[in-house]
């Protein structure tokens, strides 16, 4: 049986990528924004995984095996609505995959 992420252990992990692949796969403005506005307004979160990831990445998966973290800027209400990256990553230590879908 795969011990699951903590949610802390999921964040760090996104986190780390996002900051490794977000050069090569944002526009140089979002990264712009993103740097001016994440100390205010910016959050890196794990949400309950959704099931449509199959037609984001043309594979079926099991959301049960999986953590989503979104790296983003939260607004005034407290919600992310502007969203630089979705992460899929897997719980399996010994396989750790991931997905991510950057912001167009």
């Amino acid at each position: 049986m795969t011990t699951k992420l903590t949610p802390d252990e999921a964040i760090d992990i996104a986190y780390d990528i996002f900051l490794e692949m977000a050069g090569e796969n944002l526009d140089p403005a979002d990264i712009l924004l993103f740097n001016l506005q994440f100390e205010e307004r910016g959050a890196v979160e794990m949400v309950e995984t959704s099931d449509n990831w199959a037609d984001e990445i043309g594979t079926l998966i099991d959301p049960d095996a999986f953590a989503e973290v979104w790296v983003g800027l939260i607004n005034e209400h407290d919600e992310m609505d502007d969203v630089f990256a979705r992460f899929l990553i897997s719980h399996e230590a010994e396989n750790r995959e991931y997905h991510v879908i950057w912001k167009e």
